[in-house]
């Protein structure tokens, strides 16, 4: 899977940021910050402001894998006192940037779930499927998510046999359209 900021702000990029916040997406540079752990973009943006001025900015990370669709992660970068952006958050796959695509409407609030929103970078029938694959199994491991969770705990046998078929198909057509 190629799923990483977009190469650049086309017109179906900028078409998929439009459906989420009225803002303009923009590209935010990524130097992880020493003491920044990966996937608390949250709490590593409101540390660096606190040590360092400025102050965090919320948002959404916009991902792509071309031809198969984008996906938006609710996400938060620095803004330094004088108005520039920087992800001090370390990524998967070390990119040297991100595309951040800023959103007053969608603060951090450690009592919200915000999941990621998805949709497809093209017509293809399996990649509709596979988008709502993902919405089926967020509905159902949402429900075992509460405030200050790290790690979702063991799902129930119901739960889990409601999973594993979801999980099967969707493996099933990341291979197919791999």
């Amino acid at each position: 899977m190629i799923l990483g900021p977009p190469e650049q702000l086309d017109s179906a990029t900028l078409a998929f940021c439009a459906t989420i916040a009225p803002e303009p997406p923009l590209y935010v540079p990524v130097r992880p910050a020493a003491a920044a752990k990966p996937a608390y973009c949250f709490e590593n943006s409101e540390t660096y402001a606190e040590a360092n001025g400025g102050e965090a900015v919320y948002g959404w990370a916009i991902w792509r894998w071309p031809g198969r669709w984008f996906e938006a992660e609710h996400h938060a970068v620095w803004r330094s006192p004088e108005g520039d952006l920087l992800d001090v958050t370390p990524q998967a796959g070390d990119p040297v940037r991100v595309l951040f695509l800023p959103d007053p409407s969608a603060p951090y609030d450690p009592t919200t779930f915000r999941p990621n929103i998805m949709a497809p970078d093209g017509h293809e029938t399996l990649v509709r499927e596979y988008i709502a694959l993902v919405a089926q199994r967020g509905a159902i491991t949402r429900t075992y998510w509460e405030p200050g969770m790290d790690v979702l705990p063991l799902f129930s046998p119901e739960d889990q046999a409601r999973i594993a078929p979801l999980d099967a198909r969707m493996a099933e057509i990341r291979a197919a359209i791999g």
